[in-house]
């Protein structure tokens, strides 16, 4: 009988590879039938769309090179657009690593964003739309997507709360700003001070034993 080494089980059927983790199988196959339905061939297929995407974004970064070497006048702006394909697989590559925890990936993509388009805003002459923009733009996002999955997928709280708590510190450091005059276009971040309040109130008065049970488990007070 067949048998996988990094599940740990017998396999009666003859197969090729283990059909639960794909790994490489010992002994000899069992005439007595497969047991387990063959699965599609997933892994291939997202392999292929990583190429496909890859593929894309060299094409496009060696395109946008090209014609800018021939028309030097134009200032080197094909520097913009490899800096926006790096940026882009940096934040793809987050949301491939973490897909199994979407509070986790979303969480992520927060702080990856609003890091890239302050170094973005940075080095461009800073014209402050990181700040104004970007950062309670996305801290409201979160918020409300942290919210529409957790009703969805009916999350337990210890499975989001950590994710959202940071968040809404986020949303705070944003409201510092505007209070502190580094930001000049106040809306974003009212509504983004607003988006923290309610997200906070609601894990207070709706599910606040369990909040505090999470809190008390997580930093052991």
């Amino acid at each position: 009988m067949l048998r996988c080494k990094n599940c740990k089980i017998l396999l009666p059927g003859a197969y090729a590879r283990c059909p639960l983790c794909q790994g490489d199988l010992t002994g000899e196959p069992d005439p007595g039938g497969n047991v387990y339905p063959a699965l599609p061939a997933r892994a291939g297929e997202r392999r292929s769309v990583l190429a496909r995407i890859a593929f894309g974004t060299a094409a496009a970064g060696a395109v946008c090179i090209a014609v800018n070497l021939t028309l030097p006048a134009s200032g080197p702006w094909c520097l913009f657009v490899i800096g926006g394909i790096l940026s882009f697989w940096i934040s793809f590559a987050l949301v491939v690593q973490k897909r199994k925890n979407l509070p986790k990936t979303i969480l992520w993509q927060v702080i990856i964003l609003s890091l890239l388009a302050f170094l973005w805003d940075r080095f461009t002459g800073f014209q402050g739309w990181s700040l104004n923009y970007v950062l309670p733009i996305l801290c409201t996002a979160a918020m409300a997507a942290m919210a529409i999955l957790a009703k969805i997928r009916n999350l337990d709280i210890q499975d989001y709360v950590l994710y959202l708590i940071i968040d809404c510190v986020f949303g705070i450091l944003s409201c510092s700003l505007l209070a502190a005059g580094r930001i000049t276009e106040p809306i974003p971040s009212a509504v983004c001070f607003a988006a923290t309040v309610i997200s906070l109130a609601a894990l207070l008065l709706f599910q606040g034993r369990a909040f505090l049970a999470e809190l008390q488990r997580r930093f052991h007070m």
